[in-house]
């Protein structure tokens, strides 16, 4: 889990292109997908495909590495995903592809995140 945050960590600052998967621009999925390829793992393309792999988790057992998926269209449909870089009591630090910022951290403190949480995933056992 730590190599493949360290990894995404590279990515920092990477604009975001809707679709992309390179250092050139992503989008949310692009960078949790291009993480995970440097490492040979296969995931679904899109964020409401991979809210359906792995282990579904309380909020309140994420460890590093695990997938935190949001709504944030106002629909009940997940669109959102980031990869957990740090917990610390009940807030939860994720890195992800955001539209305005392209790849940054992000807290689900934030009442953005809090309000669009959908669930938690562990796909690294």
């Amino acid at each position: 889990a730590l190599q493949m945050i360290n990894n995404a960590m590279n990515f920092l600052g990477v604009r975001y292109r809707g679709g992309g998967t390179t250092t050139s621009g992503m989008d949310c999925s692009g960078m949790v997908t291009a993480v995970f390829n440097i490492f040979g793992l296969k995931l679904p393309r899109s964020s409401h495909e991979m809210a359906r792999i792995g282990e579904k988790i309380d909020k309140s057992q994420v460890k590093k590495g695990d997938l935190v998926f949001f709504r944030t269209n106002g629909r009940s449909t997940i669109n959102h995903v980031g990869m957990v870089v740090e917990v610390t009591g009940d807030e939860i630090k994720f890195i992800h592809s955001s539209t305005q910022k392209g790849v940054i951290i992000s807290s689900t403190k934030e009442p953005y995140y809090q309000r669009t949480f959908a669930q938690a995933n562990r796909v690294l056992l």
